[in-house]
Formats: structure tokens, C-alpha cells, sequence
């Protein structure tokens, strides 16, 4: 793993992306991005699955 990265509304908290980081930050490096582009993310997504640039991809009960 070359980083771990914390994005979205939460990661404008300090505190919490502070705390995340030292809980995390023996396994990689922490980068913290805030913003609230997800739906924007989600929407590119979309569009390249709907232009077969990538597969689309169905997940688990658990996420994976």
C-alpha cells in the first residue's frame, strides 16, 4: 500500500482526520483531500461504464 487516503466532508476535521492518521499511520503514509466531490465521482463513474472505457463491477454483502 503506497498511501492511505481520507476524503469528503468528515476530512475537513482536523480532529478526526488527525486521529484516523495516527491510528492508521504505521501501515502507509496518510493524505487528507477535503471536499465533497462524490457525487461528481460517482457520476464519472458512471459515465465510463456507460462508454465501456471500464467493466462494471458488483460487490459483496461485506463491500468486496
Amino acid at each position: 500500500m503506497d498511501r492511505i487516503v481520507l476524503t469528503g466532508g468528515l476530512a475537513h476535521s482536523e480532529m478526526l482526520t488527525g486521529w484516523i492518521a495516527e491510528e492508521v499511520g504505521w501501515i502507509a503514509p496518510v493524505a487528507v483531500y477535503p471536499g465533497e466531490d462524490e457525487m461528481a465521482a460517482l457520476a464519472a463513474g458512471a459515465l465510463r461504464v456507460l462508454r465501456g472505457e471500464e467493466p462494471a463491477r458488483e460487490y459483496g454483502e461485506a463491500g468486496m
